[in-house]
């Protein structure tokens, strides 16, 4: 690599060389075609040494902004010779950008035949401890191990002190704000796919979505939980440490309030005093120096047993370190709930607070003394300060921000998480929160990484091995195509160099590695026409600040309708972050010189069915991703809870099958399935459930056939365009918590004038911080307990594995269909296909054999009528009336959930019931349920929705019965009305009423 100034050619003596060269160039064309790369190749100016016999060829900056690979810069090199000609044969051709020259931006990973830049590998030498291990944990040796990874989402909710009052950052537009909306990658999907590798993620922003918050302290608790010392533990030093307080006011460090300690032998137990039953994440503190401190034992019960990890406490001490997230019933009580900590084999431990829960802030504010002008993060830490405004008069009120704490700006949460002021979450002293916020995410990166002093405020030694900012951008396309993906990259500081020597080209290795992983994948599978925007080598205060290779990453354009309809599909936003953690991956193997495997897609085809007795045998198939080799499945682990309670750590397993015995008959068992290999462990399958009762006449088969995840509906014409709520809100994957109400301005000719009046695609803030139910894929539990209620037994399947033409339908009395919200939906893949139909070529065959078996049928969703119709198939539409015997009426029966039985049902079923059509904290809405008639002489309405008699259910008494309902059985509020119905159901499907 060479590091260069541009010389234009009028500085140099121009001998005949020269001029001929600039002749013969003066016409030069890129040889990629417009629209291929970010940026087009183009001659600013050369200069030609015929001594050196070199033609130095200098692009514009934006040049730079390309990807680069060694054909780009091949054929490059030839286009340039060819119009040269053969005057210049013998002469090398240099090209320069951006002060580089541009082979020095072929990133090290894509070289084969230039030699690796070894001043852009990972020092040697460097201790790398575990953190956190997981006990029975599998190795990772191709994964994520040892490696420590510090990122976060956009920006967040904050206190604009000039208004005195707390606001977003961004505006609210089709239903979210970015300030939200790029946590629902980070959070669900890119973190646990980094943990799943084995890497230790830091985030500056609170991760746990649980409201609640349960603190379990020496000092002060939190309710009637307790903090107790085991014998024979014994306190052999004490120090500073954490102190619960509901406000934390300017300059407070909560972990300097209270006080630590150091036990020698016995253990320490924390039982917290959980305010309702739910999940909850667990963090621990201990503090950071207190002498000589190493590995201990942290044991987690749960509501699914005990979960046990290593902590090493020679690092990451002084504020709150993550374990995991953990199924937690109401109460106090430590057979079900709580934390120990235990040094191993009677050595020492430090033991501070733990946590349960993420809480609502705490952080206070009102205007300082000085308030200092926003400044933009591209400017900010240049040679001009940000400007001071007049001094406000301290007249102001504390104001908290009222807003779950997982919805704050990284600046609160940090020093809530007890980081140094002025040195992290306050470079601005207390005068400007925005800035603060930006500028904080990257100096906790430099806390993180830089080694502690003899006080252990200046760092935590923690061996970060890169830093990650997740954005979203601006701007709307007057045609509405996609804008993009943008990478932004900083080399300006420390002449190009990170503390260790590192060279900062590291950086746009990284950002390359990454960008062209997503653009890639996101092509293959969403769009092949995704824009790829440049690489920006700019001063943005998140991509120059970090001490080690940083990416600030700049998705989509949350103000693009085109993008945002992506942005919104969780489908997408689960594979964007895999491209993500595939790139982070490669990226740190290619720089270490390791090899690398990514993890597992999740299983398929999942089925619990029946041995003998209590044995069950659960069953499933691997996934082949078909972008990228190495994630092929090598193990399997599979994870059981017992009725509602949380899931226990899993059984490794060596084939696609496993053989069990349940613990026990009428109880509800559930399972589901993780893959594993060198790189690390997949996400979970859908959960499936089985409850064996002995004494019953009859075993009922479940299919779990609510696979939907998708995006709300739009809608765009006439000039109006925007999230079509009230037709579909989609399905959120397990839950939705970037809402912020629905949008209320669709006309596109709305203009913006202030975030609080966004012009179009503005939107309502009456959901923040709601955590809305989506699809949690396991309601074949919940189906289950009901028919176990009912006095039968119970195996379930996934709907790949009931609609296979080989499967068995002969032990069954009955089949249950769970459809909840499954319907017809334009494929994210695809425009021109469709995913999520009920109605395919595979479930009506299964509808006949159904028939032929003389199977009864219950079948629910709210979309069996709507899913009819748009099959559009009069073939479909017979098998359905001969099968089910019924017809659809209309996709919007009603906004209300109020049932109410029929005199013709009489006396199979009778009563009202009420399901969720709006909003709930503990199920989905089913926001547009089927209205469905009978189909025929031998069928009428069972139930009929209250607000507008239209008919919810029909019921066939014919010679094969069936029962279906145009809203799902699973939305259903109460659990007795579930119980009464189910059983209301099975009585009448097996001719077994009164």
């Amino acid at each position: 690599m060479m590091l260069v100034a541009a010389q234009p050619a009028s500085s140099q003596k121009t001998g005949r060389a020269q001029r001929l060269a600039e002749t013969r160039l003066e016409r030069w064309t890129s040889p990629f075609s417009e629209g291929t790369l970010p940026e087009q190749f183009r001659i600013d100016s050369i200069s030609v040494s015929e001594e050196k016999r070199e033609v130095n060829v200098y692009l514009p900056v934006a040049s730079s902004y390309n990807p680069v690979r060694e054909d780009t810069h091949t054929l490059l090199v030839n286009s340039l010779r060819n119009s040269l000609g053969r005057k210049f044969a013998g002469y090398t051709i240099n090209m320069y950008s951006n002060g580089f020259s541009l082979e020095s931006l072929i990133p090290n990973y894509f070289r084969h035949i230039l030699p690796e830049d070894a001043t852009r590998i990972m020092p040697e030498g460097i201790e790398r401890p575990v953190l956190v291990n997981r006990t029975g944990s599998e190795s990772f040796s191709k994964g994520l191990e040892s490696r420590y990874i510090a990122l976060w989402h956009s920006h967040g909710y904050y206190f604009d002190q000039p208004l005195d009052r707390w606001e977003w950052q961004r505006a609210k537009l089709f239903g979210s704000v970015e300030d939200m909306s790029v946590m629902a990658y980070v959070v669900p999907y890119l973190v646990p796919m980094l943990e799943n590798s084995g890497a230790t993620v830091f985030l500056p922003r609170e991760r746990d979505l649980q409201v609640n918050e349960v603190i379990v302290d020496n000092d002060r608790s939190t309710g009637a939980s307790s903090f107790t010392l085991q014998a024979p533990a014994e306190v052999t030093g004490s120090g500073p440490g954490f102190l619960f307080s509901d406000t934390l006011f300017t300059g407070d460090n909560p972990f300097m309030m209270g006080t630590s300690f150091r036990i020698t032998g016995g253990s320490a137990q924390y039982v917290p005093d959980i305010p309702e039953r739910g999940w909850y994440g667990v963090t621990i503190s201990y503090p950071r120096f207190a002498g000589r401190s190493g590995k201990v034992k942290v044991r987690v019960t749960h509501t699914g047993g005990d979960t046990e990890f290593t902590v090493d406490q020679s690092l990451g001490g002084g504020t709150w370190l993550w374990l995991g997230s953990f199924l937690f019933d109401s109460g106090a009580d430590a057979v079900r709930g709580s934390v120990t900590i235990t040094g191993y084999d009677g050595s020492s431990a430090l033991v501070d607070a733990v946590r349960f829960g993420g809480g609502m802030g705490t952080v206070a504010r009102r205007p300082s003394g000085r308030v200092t002008s926003n400044q933009w993060s591209l400017n900010a830490g240049g040679q001009q300060p940000a400007r001071d405004t007049a001094a406000v008069t301290l007249t102001h009120s504390w104001k908290m921000s009222g807003k779950p704490r997982f919805l704050e700006a990284a600046r609160y949460w940090l020093q809530y998480a007890g980081m140094p002021d002025t040195l992290v979450y306050t470079p601005n002293r207390g005068r400007n929160d925005y800035n603060d916020d930006y500028m904080s995410r990257a100096e906790w990166v430099n806390y993180l990484v830089r080694k502690p002093d003899s006080t252990g405020m200046t760092g935590m030694g923690i061996p970060v091995d890169l830093s990650f900012a997740f954005h979203t951008d601006a701007g709307v396309t007057p045609d509405d195509s996609i804008i993009g993906t943008l990478g932004i990259y900083s080399t300006i500081t420390n002449d190009g160099r990170f503390p260790d020597g590192t060279n900062r080209l590291a950086s746009r290795d990284l950002t390359d590695i990454v960008q062209t992983q997503i653009v890639e994948d996101v092509r293959v599978l969403f769009n092949p026409e995704w824009t790829r925007r440049g690489m920006w080598d700019r001063s943005y205060y998140e991509a120059r600040k970090p001490d080690v290779p940083a990416m600030l990453l700049e998705l989509l354009s949350h103000q693009n309708l085109a993008d945002q309809r992506y942005g919104f599909d969780p489908r997408f936003r689960f594979h964007v972050s895999r491209a993500v953690y595939k790139g982070m991956l490669r990226y740190l193997a290619d720089a270490s010189g390791t090899d690398y495997v990514v993890h597992p897609l999740p299983v398929t085809h999942f089925a619990v069915e029946p041995v003998e007795g209590k044995k069950v045998r659960l069953s499933w198939q691997p996934v082949s991703d078909p972008l990228e080799s190495t994630a092929e499945a090598v193990s399997y682990r599979v994870y059981t809870r017992r009725g509602n309670d949380g899931y226990d750590n899993g059984t490794p397993v060596s084939t696609t099958s496993f053989v069990t015995e349940l613990p026990a008959y009428n109880t509800v068992y559930s399972f589901r399935v993780t893959a594993l290999n060198d790189g690390g462990e997949s996400f979970p399958s859908e959960e499936l459930a089985v409850g064996i009762n002995p004494d019953a006449d009859g075993t009922v088969l479940i299919v779990s056939g609510f696979d939907r995840i998708s995006g709300p509906a739009w809608f765009d014409r006439d000039g109006m365009a925007g999230v079509a709520w009230w037709d579909d809100r989609g399905v959120a994957d397990h839950y939705n918590f970037i809402s912020t109400g629905d949008q209320y301005d669709f006309e596109r000719r709305s203009p913006w004038t202030d975030d609080d009046n966004a012009g179009w695609g503005a939107s309502w803030s009456d959901d923040e911080g709601r955590i809305i139910p989506g699809n949690s894929f396991d309601f074949a539990r919940l189906h289950g307990h009901s028919v176990m209620a009912a006095g039968k037994s119970f195996f379930s399947v996934s709907d790949e594995v009931f609609t296979a033409g080989e499967f068995d339908l002969k032990p069954w009395c009955a089949v249950d269909l769970i459809f909840g919200e499954e319907k017809k939906t334009p494929s994210a893949y695809d425009p021109g296909k469709s995913d999520f139909a009920i109605y395919t070529p595979a479930f009506i065959h299964a509808l006949i054999k159904l028939h032929d078996a003389a199977l009864p049928v219950f079948m629910s969703g709210a979309y069996v009528g709507t899913d009819l119709v748009m099959a559009a198939d009069t073939g479909i539409s017979g098998v359905v009336k001969r099968t089910l015997h019924f017809i659809p009426r209309t996709g919007h029966a009603v906004r209300t959930g109020g049932v109410t039985a029929t005199d013709l049902a009489s006396p199979a079923f009778y009563g009202k019931l009420e399901f969720n059509a709006g909003k709930s904290d503990e199920i989905y809405a089913a926001e547009a349920p089927d209205a469905i008639e009978p189909a025929d002489r031998q069928s009428v309405t069972a139930f009929r929705y209250t607000e507008n008699n239209t008919s919810a259910a029909v019921m066939s008494m014919g010679g094969v019965r069936s029962f279906v309902m145009g809203f799902p059985f699973e939305t259903i509020c109460s659990q007795m009305e579930r119980d009464a119905l189910m059983r209301q159901i099975l009585d009448f499907l097996l001719n077994k009423q009164n």
